[in-house]
């Protein structure tokens, strides 16, 4: 499968899905590859020991999980080859959407009073129509101090920043522009829509950035914006940590500035040419007037001196 950070070289929306893309078989979580969202979704779960992980596929998070600790890893997905592989490492796995309320597996899985300490949405939310809702029904089965770990594609990586400068929002097959996907956030714009949540369901989740993956193109000159942007351009996914609180807590949105940034570079690049451009003009007229020429030989003369 060809894989691009975002923007394909043709635009894929709308072509055929392929089979079972989302998961692999024979894939295991490398613990040493700290630029995975898969091991940094798994250290964030250790010490749990009731977990569910939504949109499992075949399980490898909680498998790894499972290898770790002794704890209950059950799983959501929707796949039905995934979900055969998943129901031989993991204790429980519903068959099921997880966003389809009237769905009688999702019924008995919101009826059943299991809670769990720690509940995994690794790249689950941007498929889905109403993420919100999804948030607060998971709500309805984590304990008091449990967690939802939740890890989400960056728009603003530079791939989609540059892409659309270019005119391109070219959908892929994975990566940011998965054509499955049907929301897109930033770091910034995911605490805002959590303060939503909180707001319009009546819950108090307090959003906690945990992880970062990046993910770099050499084919793309990043320049000066790299310089006023960060490395912040290069992330690819931003994992986060929602618990409950006693108030509705969320972090505000950092303000950053960049684009104003950006055009203050390009006027002092402008008013800088402007003043060498004036400086080259001065230089010029000066070359040419009559009193310039009629010293020449003076300048010279003066010049020998100064040597000897």
């Amino acid at each position: 499968m060809s894989y691009y950070i975002a923007n394909a070289p043709k635009n894929l929306l709308s072509v055929k899905e392929e089979a079972n893309k989302y998961h692999r078989d024979n894939y295991s979580v490398d613990m040493n590859n700290k630029n995975s969202s898969h091991t940094i979704m798994v250290e964030e779960a250790m010490g749990s020991k009731r977990i569910l992980d939504v949109g499992c596929g075949s399980g490898c998070i909680g498998t790894k999980i499972k290898e770790l600790q002794k704890c209950i890893v059950d799983g959501i997905e929707i796949d039905k080859e995934a979900y055969k592989i998943a129901e031989k490492t993991l204790d429980k796995v519903y068959l099921m959407p997880v966003d389809d309320e009237k769905n009688s597996n999702f019924k008995a899985f919101m009826a059943d009073s299991k809670k769990y300490d720690c509940i995994i949405c690794a790249d689950i939310i941007e498929h889905l129509v109403d993420p919100g809702k999804t948030i607060f029904n998971l709500s309805k089965k984590l304990s008091p101090k449990g967690k939802i770990l939740i890890s989400i594609p960056n728009l603003s990586h530079i791939d989609v920043i540059s892409g659309l400068i270019d005119g391109k929002f070219n959908y892929s097959k994975v990566g940011i522009l998965d054509s499955t996907h049907l929301k897109f956030w930033t770091e910034n714009s995911f605490y805002e829509f959590i303060a939503n949540v909180n707001e319009t369901y009546g819950i108090n989740f307090t959003p906690r950035l945990v992880g970062k993956t990046t993910a770099t193109d050499e084919t793309i000159e990043t320049g000066f914006l790299e310089d006023v942007c960060g490395k912040e351009l290069y992330t690819f996914q931003n994992i986060f940590e929602l618990t409950f609180g006693k108030k509705k807590f969320v972090p505000k949105a950092k303000t950053i500035n960049n684009y104003k940034k950006i055009l203050q570079i390009g006027e002092n690049e402008k008013r800088l040419k402007s003043e060498l451009a004036a400086r080259e003009k001065t230089i010029r007229d000066m070359e040419n007037s009559l009193s310039w020429k009629i010293t020449e030989p003076l300048r010279k003369i003066n010049a020998i001196f100064k040597k000897n």
